[in-house]
């Protein structure tokens, strides 16, 4: 369920005359008092085959885990039997290639600006049309900041021995969608990006891959002219970074849902653009958190890289982690010894290297970040405090590092081993907002020294635009309060008297220590000597292009920085910038006003219906995620939440030689498994439901989009493989695996001081190619039916997809499976399991025809429930003769589960309007239950940040709802900003 995969959006639908959607409409709106039974209701359309066999992939660290010991090298990647050893095929072989040349990589942005020029016409809003104008106006002072094709070309600068990383390659920020851009640009909803065919880019993609098309002379036409020794960038010594702030590519790849596979192809994609191997994954904040989605996403990028590392060893990783303390990416002291591998023990910050290590193994480089080190408070005495704690701080990086892999890996490789692994990228000269922080050019030709005596890899910098000079404007403070308020950018100053590149011929071996010169402070030396910029005089009171141009405007990526004066371009330097917010409205994944997102509505549902006793309401929660789960905070917070279905339980991934059940397939028994079990499912879930008394309340769901593919992943499926030729020893297993998994949940209370009773409800949630497996099916309906006639008190439900026409030819099949074996067993009509339907994904074509016609996302669903009940009443009557239940006993045996918010088909927005509507008919018809996908994504901002993003795992995209609305609305729970939501959820946006 977690994602039909727009299954519907690019169905094919055979249907009957009388099975259309309008036709459909006509029957079901006055039909709630009765039903009908025949032929014509044993399921409308189908699924086309290719859809059905598409593979689901809602669960992405499953896969993750297999990969973690599946060589990809040797085999086609397919789901089956790993080694049940939890360590990496990369573990202890040496595939990255480490030559013994110390290299110098120094940071580039892509958005930063070209030369002073480019700056004063950013901050003047002109366009490139006035670039002769500006030039003139600088009266020789145009410094070249970062045309790299240039500046690569100056050999004193790059060496034979470097290679430029440049960044930052993120997610577009105008899009839900998996599209990389640089800097997070907006992609202009072509669904491409950066990898876009040149002739076919969007604006902002054009503008970046005609900047580097000209760095690297694949094309002359944009070429500057006064620049006259371009285009010597050469792509194959080009890292590219992704990260670091705002719009992760990775962390975009986990909320869509992304496969390792499906990533690896877009990195792999982003090297064949730029015509590198060669990649830089620079971590942090939010992203490097052992938290949430974070840690999965972390997860998921080590996967993908593992299988592009495994496709072809060339490929070169690097990982880039701030360091900011002497003790470097710091490892708790107790980690490792006398056998102590307690994963808690691991704080945010080295966890990144924890996860790279343990599916790369040491095939990868670790890049020591020294942007943000901690000011002492007596920085004015110490002057060269910076490098004692960057060195101290790399050389315990080291031995943590080795100590990660020896205890991960089981492999000491020592450190020399793991500093040739290491390179150190300090900021040079000092930081803006710290200036206390002052790294020199002596400080850097000293680490440079050391760092070759001791063998580490080399070092970096940031950034080669910062390597020019610019005056120190102090503000007469000390330590950590000191600042440098020099106007400029701080991406294109490096708060030090230097000449152009002094820091960069330090850190290459150009210039040793004795051959820097001394200092320039005087203002008035810097800038007539060193040919600095005075921003006052050269940019703001330049008025050179203010007559020009007046209706025009920079056409450059302007979208990101502050103060409307900054460099096109985030930077590292200024916390990144701000990422751009999503479009809204129809057709969008996010809603920021209640007329759009209800279309056909006029006012506010206020009226509720009195509640039936029968009718009770089962949010999903996705247990396999790490956020949205806190059911503490969750029933605190609506009133009458009383029930949870904990999703989804599968078979491990581990192995599958014999039965064995965990939420998401995770592998039980190992660190991971025992710190989530304990942390995470019942700290966070399964504790606050026992506190209440109402842990018999929980109903298991199995399976889910995910085993729609991997069938294998459905403890019915593999029971019949296991006793392909015994199905009583498959039924015997199963009902044992059913029964145990329930009684482990008991078990796990019992451990924690909790004495509860078993709860007997299980749902069955049966998707894609699962449905055709029959006999599989059958199995599952007989062994149920059995635990039913042995023990009433189970309560089974049965979830499928549905149309507004009624279930499909194929899911009618498999519902009619459960009422045979039911009838065989001799069980009554009222003891069928429920049929629980997906009220969501139904096509866009669907809902934008409904919209067409006046009609709502709970007319919809009204319709869907009363043609399942005629496909139910059918089953029955074929099944036992006649319906005995009659119309209400039909009613009893549905369940109505919605998709809230945006649904995965991005027409279909199923609103909190909806959802009280759905809760009046539910309770007054007497449906069995109401469920909601998902208890994990009730809230329409970003669970961070508060500001609305596109629909995600974790938010459902009607950013004017307040945090668990739907629950309340369908626990009965109708606050009073529930029942009148405000109009609008107001945006500031950037100009």
């Amino acid at each position: 369920m977690k994602k039909l995969l727009n299954l519907l959006a690019s169905t094919t639908l055979v249907v009957s005359a009388g099975g259309s959607v309008v036709a459909c409409t006509n029957v079901m709106e006055a039909k709630d008092k009765t039903f009908e039974t025949g032929d014509k209701w044993t399921g409308n359309g189908n699924i086309s085959n290719e859809i059905i066999t598409k593979k689901q992939n809602s669960i992405k660290k499953q896969i993750s885990k297999s990969l973690l010991t599946d060589d990809t090298s040797k085999k086609t990647l397919t789901y089956g039997k790993i080694d049940p050893k939890d360590r990496s095929s990369l573990a202890n072989k040496e595939i990255l290639k480490v030559n013994k040349e110390f290299v110098f990589s120094p940071y580039a942005d892509m958005g930063i600006v070209e030369d002073t020029a480019e700056y004063l016409m950013k901050d003047k809003g002109k366009s490139q049309g006035t670039r002769d104008e500006a030039e003139k106006s600088l009266n020789g002072k145009n410094i070249i900041y970062n045309d790299l094709g240039e500046i690569a070309g100056n050999k004193n600068v790059i060496t034979e021995n470097s290679e430029i990383t440049l960044g930052f390659m993120q997610n577009a920020a105008d899009t839900g969608d998996l599209v990389p851009m640089w800097n997070a640009g907006p992609s202009k909803g072509d669904g491409k990006g950066i990898l876009a065919k040149e002739g076919e880019e969007t604006e902002y993609a054009k503008w970046f891959n005609d900047r580097y098309r000209d760095w690297t002379k694949k094309s002359s036409k944009n070429k500057i002219a006064s620049h006259n020794n371009g285009g010597n960038l050469n792509p194959e010594n080009v890292r590219i970074s992704f990260g670091p702030f705002a719009n992760s590519l990775w962390h975009s790849a986990w909320e869509n849902n992304k496969t390792p596979e499906e990533l690896a192809q877009v990195i792999k994609a982003v090297g064949d653009k730029y015509g590198t191997k060669k990649f830089d994954f620079y971590f942090a904040s939010p992203y490097l958190t052992r938290q949430g989605s974070y840690l999965d996403s972390q997860i998921l990028l080590a996967s993908a890289l593992k299988i592009l590392i495994e496709s072809d060893s060339s490929y070169d990783f690097q990982l880039s982690l701030v360091m900011s303390t002497k003790d470097g990416v710091a490892l708790h002291p107790g980690f490792g010894d006398a056998g102590n591998n307690n994963l808690n023990l691991l704080g945010d910050e080295i966890y990144p290297l924890y996860n790279f290590t343990k599916y790369l193994g040491m095939n990868f480089r670790l890049n020591l970040v020294t942007q943000a080190l901690t000011v002492p408070n007596d920085a004015h005495t110490d002057k060269d405090w910076e490098l004692k704690v960057i060195q101290d701080g790399a050389e315990q990086s080291a031995i943590n590092w080795n100590k990660i892999n020896e205890v991960t890996n089981g492999d000491n490789k020592g450190t020399p081993f793991t500093k040739q692994r290491i390179k150190i990228t300090p900021w040079i000269g000092r930081r803006a907002e710290a200036a206390a922080y002052n790294f020199t050019p002596k400080d850097a030709a000293q680490l440079r020294t050391w760092a070759v005596k001791e063998g580490f890899g080399g070092l970096g910098m940031f950034y080669i635009s910062r390597d020019v000079p610019s005056h120190y404007e102090d503000n007469g403070l000390e330590g950590p309060a000191q600042a440098d308020r020099n106007a400029l950018d701080q991406n294109i100053r490096s708060g030090s008297g230097f000449k152009q590149f002094t820091y960069a011929e330090a850190l290459n071996g150009k210039l040793s220590e004795n051959e820097i010169p001394e200092e320039i402070r005087d203002k008035d030396e810097i800038i007539s000597k060193l040919k600095a910029i005075d921003y006052k005089k050269d940019i703001q009171e330049n008025k050179a292009l203010d007559q020009l141009e007046n209706g025009g405007s920079w056409e450059g990526p302007s979208w990101e920085g502050g103060g409307g004066i900054s460099n096109p371009g985030p930077g590292a330097g200024n916390g990144g910038g701000e990422a751009i917010l999503p479009p809204t409205g129809q057709g969008k994944s996010l809603y920021t006003k209640w007329s759009d997102a209800n279309p056909n509505r006029k006012s506010s549902i206020t009226k509720k219906a009195k509640a039936n006793k029968s009718t009770y309401f089962s949010p999903y929660l996705d247990a396999g995620l790490y956020e949205g789960n806190n059911m503490q905070n969750i029933t605190s917070s609506v009133n009458g939440l009383d029930h949870l279905t904990l999703a989804f339980v599968q078979q491990v991934n581990n192995h599958s030689n014999h039965l064995d059940l965990s939420i998401a397939g995770t592998a039980t028994g190992d660190e991971a498994y025992d710190w989530w079990e304990s942390s995470q499912l019942w700290d966070k879930i399964l504790k606050p439901i026992a506190d209440k008394n109402q842990f018999e309340n929980i109903k298991v769901a199995y399976g889910g989009a995910t085993t729609g593919g991997f069938t294998e992943k459905n403890p019915w499926t593999l029971a019949n493989k296991l006793n392909e030729n015994n199905p009583a020893k498959a039924k015997a297993d199963l009902k044992e695996a059913l029964i145990g998994y329930q009684d482990s949940l008991v078990k796990l209370a019992a451990k924690k001081g909790k004495k509860v009773n078993m709860p007997k409800a299980i749902d069955f949630d049966i998707e894609g190619h699962a449905q055709e497996l029959d006999e599989d099916n059958r199995l599952l309906a007989a062994t149920i039916a059995e635990m039913k006639k042995e023990d009433k008190a189970w309560d089974f439900s049965l979830t499928l997809p549905v149309l507004p026409s009624g279930l499909t030819s194929v899911g009618y099949r498999v519902m009619n499976i459960f009422v045979e074996e039911f009838k065989k067993a001799g069980l009554s009509e009222k003891d069928l399991p429920v049929v629980n339907l997906m009220l969501m994904d139904y096509g866009d074509p669907i809902y934008v025809q409904a919209i067409k016609d006046g009609l709502t996302n709970f007319d919809l669903a009204r319709q869907a429930v009363n043609a399942t009940k005629n496909n139910l009443a059918t089953s029955i009557e074929k099944n036992y003769g006649k319906v005995s239940i009659g119309n209400q006993g039909l009613y009893k045996l549905i369940g109505a589960t919605p998709m809230i918010g945006v649904n995965d088909t991005v027409w279909g927005v199923f609103t909190e309007e909806d959802a009280k509507e759905l809760y009046n008919w539910s309770h007054t018809v007497g449906l069995g239950y109401i469920g909601m996908w998902s208890m994990n994504d009730d809230r329409g901002l970003d669970v961070h940040s508060k500001k609305p993003v596109n629909k995600s795992l974790l938010t459902h995209g009607l950013a004017y709802l307040e945090e668990y609305d739907f629950a309340r609305a369908f626990a009965g729970d109708w606050t009073k900003s529930l029942k009148n939501p405000k109009p609008e959820h107001k945006i500031i946006r950037r100009k």
